[in-house]
């Protein structure tokens, strides 16, 4: 059975939906005009009448999801596909051209049956569904992973405008079949043209009155058209700001949080330069971060899938950390749950010279400058991938030296009392960070040492 979020079912699914639109567009317009195709275009319908045959098959071979289960079940599978989507896929990839005078002969019908054809745009609903998202693979029989190839509010407008440009080609044509006289001295192209003019501004209710029926059936029908007009016309107005407002919604929520901040700074009346510190913070958190808050969407996650993604994000940040690289794994998983996101703009002092250490850090993006503080000698720059303040971890000495941020920081934070008791839980490796403070005292020197700054 083939799994129906697999890359080459969607492939398949976008083939089929442009055959589709094919035959809703050019169908109509062959049924009003009644011209005959070259011998190159009917090779190519007939073609197109096989891929909807072999669609049919494919969906009797078509594995069926339901509750986010797989079900392979043949005869389940058979047994729903003809309950649902058969009859039209069947009627639309019969060849009743093929058999055009024995349906003439014996019900009075000819090739309009063609227009079944069109049953089949109804699926469009269902592929355009279908192709908004893209398969990753199976983690087993029953799972699937999906993601989304196109934001959900831009696939609302793009299936919204193709809809509506559809609807309005149908209208045209049906213009057209109740009015054969209409423009009968022009060309094809000129009568389509006109017939789609008069059909969107009817449907937009702008309506010039340039174009206006004569028969009564053109006047029924006109009054229809109006009536569905104003209900476009309404969606149009009610959903087009909002899904257009959406199409970035993590940008609108950040602007929404400027115009806070902006209102906090005039309440309080902060001085310009702290108001600009406090503004670029915001930028800055969003040209890195877009918008995402962090700690909101960790407690949110359950705690397996929370230790996994911590080890993908930041093993390698405890990694290169000379005590955590001989760890435990579980020691190190550990850990990572107790890493906190920091953010620090240019020129903010991370910790001073002196300061009774609580935190380690790891700098994920940016860099820091090490001086020191009475002489304000740089001894040193710490780059992305760099840890600082690990003594912390392991005695009670005070800071040896200042911190400052050199650019926009991305930092990691590990507590030192939750360090501890991460420690209780590990008393050999307890024992190893016990023996490292007892030989960093004995050796003075090692403080020299930039990266063991505290």
């Amino acid at each position: 059975m083939i799994h129906p979020n697999s890359p080459y079912k969607r492939i398949w699914d976008l083939f089929v939906f442009i055959c589709i639109t094919y035959f809703a567009i050019e169908v109509p317009i062959r049924l009003v005009f009644h011209y005959k195709l070259s011998a190159g275009v009917n090779y190519f319908e007939r073609a197109i009448q096989i891929v909807f045959g072999i669609d049919v098959i494919l969906n009797f071979n078509t594995a069926i999801l339901k509750d986010r289960l797989l079900i392979h079940n043949r005869k389940i599978v058979t047994k729903n596909y003809l309950r649902s989507w058969f009859l039209i896929d069947f009627l639309s990839a019969f060849p009743f051209d093929l058999f055009g005078g024995f349906f003439f002969q014996y019900f009075g019908v000819t090739d309009s049956l063609k227009i079944l054809r069109l049953l089949r745009s109804v699926r469009v609903f269902e592929l355009f569904k279908s192709l908004r998202l893209l398969a990753l693979g199976a983690d087993s029989d029953d799972r699937f992973k999906l993601v989304e190839v196109i934001n959900p509010m831009t696939f609302r407008l793009i299936f919204f405008v193709y809809w509506t440009s559809l609807f309005a080609h149908w209208v045209a044509c049906g213009w057209i079949h109740l009015g054969p006289e209409f423009l009968a001295d022009k060309d094809i192209t000129t009568r389509y043209i006109r017939a789609l003019y008069w059909s969107v501004t009817t449907l937009t209710t702008i309506g010039y009155g340039d174009i206006t029926p004569v028969t009564n059936s053109q006047t029924i029908y006109t009054m229809g058209v109006m009536i569905l007009g104003v209900g476009i016309y309404g969606y149009v107005i009610g959903n087009i700001a909002t899904l257009l407002s959406n199409l970035d919604i993590s940008r609108v929520t950040f602007q929404e949080k400027l115009n806070t901040i902006d209102s906090f700074i005039k309440y309080k009346k902060l001085p310009p330069n702290l108001a600009n510190r406090i503004r670029s913070y915001y930028v800055n958190l969003w040209e890195n971060k877009h918008g995402i808050d962090e700690t909101e969407i960790w407690d949110q996650l359950p705690s397996g899938i929370k230790i996994d993604v911590s080890m993908f994000l930041h093993n390698h940040l405890i990694s290169v950390v000379p005590f955590f690289k001989n760890a435990p794994e579980e020691l190190k998983r550990e850990v990572v749950l107790e890493l906190k996101p920091s953010f620090y703009m240019k020129g903010d002092v991370i910790f001073r010279e002196g300061d009774v250490p609580h935190n380690m850090y790891f700098l994920s993006k940016g860099h820091v400058e090490v001086i020191k503080e009475n002489s304000g000698e740089l001894l040193a720059t710490l780059n992305s991938g760099s840890f600082f303040g690990e003594m912390s971890l392991i005695d009670d000495s005070l800071r040896t030296a200042t911190i400052r941020a050199g650019s926009y920081c991305d930092v990691y934070t590990l507590g030192k009392d939750r360090f501890s008791e991460i420690l209780k839980h590990h008393p050999d490796f307890a024992k190893h960070i016990q023996g490292i403070a007892e030989e960093r005292k004995k050796n003075q020197a090692s403080k020299s040492n930039p990266k063991e700054t505290h």
